[in-house]
């Protein structure tokens, strides 16, 4: 049953600094020993499961879980990512509740601070605080929460903080905040007045002006060794948010759907394990280290295997064999995760190795490998490959295009792409291209030439066809887009 197997593996395991077995949804309970692990290591909570690890379930646990996670938010101060969730085990439900150890220390429960020594929770001595404040004064010079120099909140993509803050308000019900810049006063991502580097990387226009290390490359090789050939190599240069959009667009036309009609139903399978490598991916991008301007984060594709390496060596106390099991969720980013945590990228917190191993199983791929050289991580998933040809995707489109052209067909693009990402230009520039080289074609081929997936194509079109650059002339079945007259002539000039 999904995610029981965590269970399974959390009852191997002894109580101790990061696991407890309550038998009841008691909440005062509850709230002492998740602040004392979130001021601790972090840790998971088990509820319904006695010290014996005896299974007794809870009752209307789904209810039981909204009700305590609205406790557990509402009541533990500063705020902290709490994940609470239902898990069927044994035809008994549970409540499995996670959180990680807190970068802004020390957190308290109706006023009172706890930390955790051995298999207890304790209220904290003074010299135990002081050592928390200290960790507190560590973590406020970290990387994340240095100043971007030059930065201005007119740097940041508002929307997307926007959509944050809505997701952040589901999340912690009474939170009051007054704009953009108060909440992320509140959530550490502005200090003292300056964007922070965290900041730059989730919500910024065009991070990479600053943090030119946050770009990702994604290569897609034609055969199953690196070398100078490539099918598609492309760098996504956005904040967080929207490079994950735009990754995850391309690997489901780079891997492909399996169609299966049954009937009247029509079912589209990605031929990929899509949880486990979500979860690869944003591993990479939450625990990647930043710090460094030698700094990076590639994913290849080969016709065998798909690799994600990032620069950045597992924490201490973290190895490789640790991954394929319950180990301790340290994190490098602590502000990056919590952002992604809020807007729901990340569901449940210090499992997502022993889940993408699972989704691997389950969905018949070899399971996922991981070595570590220096300071770069890599994970490898066997089998995750695309079946593309040699040829390369832009260079079949440009072919017998002159460079002239191709930068007038740019030129164009600039008055109606402002304010968007490089990436969707570069689409916009292919869908011209296209409409120069072969006139009269429809949706469906230009989705084939230059790979971008209908939805987001159909938009594309709507949009060159509303600034007069394109037009589709001839019957709704058999008719096609052409490049207008005014447009032609001025590339052809």
């Amino acid at each position: 049953m999904e995610n029981s197997f965590i269970i399974e593996n959390l009852l191997q395991q002894k109580k101790g600094v990061r696991l407890e077995f309550k038998p009841q949804p008691n909440i005062d309970a509850i709230a002492k020993s998740i602040t004392s692990f979130i001021n601790t290591q972090g840790g998971d909570l088990v509820v319904g499961i006695d010290d014996n690890k005896k299974v007794l379930g809870v009752e209307h646990a789904e209810q039981q879980s909204t009700t305590i996670q609205n406790a557990l938010v509402d009541l533990i101060k500063p705020t902290a990512p709490i994940s609470v969730q239902v898990i069927t085990y044994k035809q008994k439900e549970v409540l499995l509740i996670s959180v990680w150890e807190g970068a802004r220390k020390p957190y308290q429960y109706k006023g009172i601070i706890y930390n955790r020594i051995g298999q207890s929770t304790r209220t904290t001595s003074p010299d135990k605080l002081t050592n928390l404040i200290s960790q507190r004064k560590k973590a406020d010079f970290h990387w994340e929460r240095m100043p971007v120099l030059g930065a201005e909140l007119t740097d940041l993509d508002t929307a997307e903080i926007k959509q944050t803050i809505n997701l952040y308000k589901e999340y912690k019900k009474d939170a009051k905040i007054e704009d953009v810049e108060d909440f992320l006063i509140q959530v550490g991502l502005l200090q003292n007045g300056n964007i922070t580097n965290a900041c730059m990387v989730l919500f910024g226009k065009n991070p990479i002006r600053f943090i030119p290390q946050s770009r990702i490359r994604l290569t897609l090789h034609p055969s199953k060794t690196s070398g100078n050939q490539f099918i598609d190599d492309k760098l996504v240069e956005g904040n967080v948010f929207k490079n994950i959009t735009t990754i995850f667009e391309y690997l489901d036309i780079v891997y492909g759907k399996n169609l299966t009609v049954k009937g009247l139903l029509r079912t589209d399978k990605p031929n990929y394990p899509v949880l486990a490598l979500r979860e690869g991916i944003l591993n990479a991008i939450v625990h990647r280290d930043y710090n460094s301007v030698k700094g990076f984060l590639q994913i290849s594709i080969y016709a065998d295997r798909t690799e994600i390496s990032n620069y950045g060596a597992l924490p201490d106390g973290i190895t490789v064999a640790d991954l394929k099991v319950e180990h301790n969720s340290i994190l490098r980013n602590p502000d990056i995760a919590q952002m992604c945590f809020y807007r729901k990228y990340i569901e449940m917190l210090g499992t997502g190795t022993q889940r993408m191993i699972r989704d691997c199983k389950e969905n018949k791929f070899k399971v996922p490998l991981w070595k570590q050289n220096e300071n770069t991580t890599t994970v490898t998933f066997p089998d995750v490959a695309h079946n593309r040809k040699s040829e390369g995707i832009i260079k079949g489109i440009t072919e017998g295009i002159g460079k002239g052209v191709i930068a007038k067909v740019e030129g164009i693009t600039e008055g109606i792409t402002e304010g968007i990402t490089a990436d969707v230009k570069d689409k916009i520039t292919r869908i011209l291209l296209v409409l120069y080289k072969e006139s009269g074609v429809r949706t469906a081929d230009i989705e084939k030439l230059i790979d971008i997936p209908a939805k987001s194509l159909e938009r594309y079109i709507k949009q060159l066809r509303e600034a007069g650059i394109i037009e589709y002339k001839g019957a709704k079945r058999t008719g096609g887009y052409y490049l207008t007259n005014k447009v032609r002539n001025q590339i052809n000039k």
